[in-house]
């Protein structure tokens, strides 16, 4: 009896660490920017993996719903929500990570310098967020 109460235990913790909810993970951030005649065009992504992904009822799809924000910090600013959409995507198969991406065009008032670009995403079916920057110059 005193052997099957560690036995126990050990398989409840086992299941609670199985069945543990998806928790959205960010990855690879990447920033690079392009001379225009008026500025810069600003082009950044990132991957996520670890997000719900919900098959539906008399579906043979696994539905995906990511919401994410970007900020932009520059050498004299902090301007937020820059940029923000959703994610939405069905698949036949499971995905591994998927990756979010962003454009955004910045007149001639931006000037040169160190930029600081940083994602913030959440997974609308588990609640999950994760927060990722990275690094750009504009020369």
């Amino acid at each position: 009896m005193k052997k099957l109460i560690p036995i126990t235990i050990l398989i409840v913790l086992f299941l609670i660490s199985c069945s543990k909810e998806p928790d959205v993970k960010l990855f690879s951030p990447e920033a690079f920017a392009y001379t225009l005649d008026n500025g810069w065009e600003l082009n950044a992504t990132v991957q996520a993996s670890g997000f719900a992904q919900v098959e539906k009822e008399n579906s043979d799809f696994y539905y995906t719903h990511l919401n994410y924000t970007v900020n932009l910090f520059t050498p004299e600013d902090s301007l937020f929500d820059v940029d923000h959409d959703s994610v939405i995507d069905s698949t036949e198969e499971e995905l591994m990570d998927i990756q979010i991406e962003t454009q955004i065009e910045l007149d001639s008032g931006f000037t040169a310098g160190n930029y600081t670009v940083e994602f913030i995403v959440e997974d609308a079916y588990s609640s999950t967020k994760d927060t990722i920057s990275t690094k750009v110059t504009l020369e």
